[in-house]
């Protein structure tokens, strides 16, 4: 850094001399030889260089940058439209801005047209704005980390360089579809099966009021009717079935990761929009466990989880759900790009950790030929070959014979 910015001082002090020197040069060149030739050549080259020594004194003060993206929630392979606007606060007026967005990396979205750099004729203008896209985003957490700006002269004898340190995070989730969730009816070798149901109070639709039997919990408690009569009575509430989903994305494999998190992203999407009791569960350098999901808000949490989820994870499938006591009355859902010997392990003893096992292996669509049909089924587990295009139908697959 600090030889960077010697450099950078050597650059503007022989720019600054090199100015000086051809004032000097002109003016004397038009004192010893004389005429009106050599004074009309000095006198219309001194504004100009009177600028450059000016622009090289004077600071250059931008300010009140901001960046607006839309739409504000981006998805994986999407555009996204992002305006940058700016103030110039300079005393001087500038002839040539040059403004880039610094550090952006073409690995993870394709700039449209090379549009994040910009030239204007500035002059005294103050505020500016400009636009550009980007194409193509892949998943993960990208950040628009600073704004260079260029002011040059005329002739380009003297420019000024600045860097607004003004941060940026895009966000790009996990590409979704849209699901037919239905309940699920687990086939085995000795016939289908509907997975059980549990019954649940929805506590949104109160039915009638009884009287109060010890173990009632005190929220259910009806205090109008106590206010009047003064006996405790209990509310009733309408019982609702619900299939408990255990959701587990693996992280041990890279094969078809992308698609292996939006498939996790739709599945988790389509069951809370239909209000399906579900909980999620990945593991690795960062575990995430959410026993119950319901809300809108925990759906959102996830998605930003799954936004920036890597295959990091070194632990077999066996020792991640071994000591998770939701999947005792749960389906197991598990979601892989590829079937390894471990996972095939797991599966066969599956009966000890869940109520039954689904687990749906992502493969590409010009080898899903060399899968079709090959649906593995073990004692209460099954495996479905899927590809992106089959998505939408997945709770579907699980379900047919």
């Amino acid at each position: 850094m600090i030889m960077r910015n010697m450099m950078k001082g050597i650059r503007q002090g022989s720019r600054f001399l090199t100015v000086t020197g051809l004032l000097v040069l002109t003016f004397c060149f038009a004192m010893f030889q004389g005429g009106f030739v050599s004074w009309f050549i000095f006198f219309t080259l001194l504004p100009f260089l009177l600028y450059s020594l000016l622009l090289a004194i004077i600071p250059v003060r931008i300010s009140r940058v901001e960046r607006e993206v839309i739409p504000s929630k981006l998805q994986r392979g999407g555009k996204a439209k992002v305006t940058v606007r700016f103030h110039n606060d300079t005393l001087l007026p500038i002839v040539f801005l040059l403004v880039r967005e610094v550090d952006m990396d073409e690995r993870f979205y394709r700039i449209a047209g090379g549009r994040s750099i910009n030239l204007f004729f500035a002059g005294w203008r103050r505020s500016f704005e400009w636009t550009y896209e980007l194409e193509d985003m892949q998943r993960g957490e990208h950040i628009l980390s600073a704004l260079e700006v260029t002011a040059t002269d005329f002739f380009g004898w003297v420019t000024r360089k600045q860097v607004i340190q003004q941060p940026y995070t895009l966000l790009v989730y996990p590409h979704t579809v849209d699901m037919n969730y239905t309940s699920l009816q687990v086939q085995y070798d000795q016939g289908a099966l509907a997975a059980k149901y549990s019954i649940t109070k929805d506590t949104t639709l109160v039915t009638g009021v009884r009287d109060y039997q010890a173990g009632d919990r005190f929220s259910w408690i009806h205090w109008k009717s106590f206010a009047k009569n003064g006996e405790l009575r209990t509310k009733e509430f309408e019982d609702r079935q619900s299939q408990k989903l255990f959701v587990c994305i693996d992280r041990t494999t890279s094969s078809q990761f992308e698609e292996v998190v939006e498939l996790t992203a739709s599945m988790l999407q389509a069951i809370v929009a239909r209000n399906g009791d579900v909980a999620f569960l990945s593991g690795g350098d960062s575990r995430v466990f959410y026993p119950a999901i319901r809300t809108e808000t925990q759906l959102e949490q996830i998605m930003q989880y799954l936004a920036v989820i890597k295959a990091d994870s070194g632990l077999p499938m066996e020792q991640l759900l071994r000591n998770e006591r939701e999947l005792n009355s749960s389906i197991l859902i598990l979601v892989t790009g590829s079937l390894t010997d471990d996972l095939k392990a797991f599966l066969m003893n599956g009966s000890k950790y869940a109520r039954a096992v689904v687990c749906f292996v992502v493969v590409a669509k010009d080898q899903y030929a060399d899968y079709k049909g090959a649906s593995v089924r073990f004692s209460n587990s099954r495996v479905i070959y899927i590809t992106k295009e089959m998505f939408g139908q997945a709770f579907t697959e699980v379900n047919k014979p």
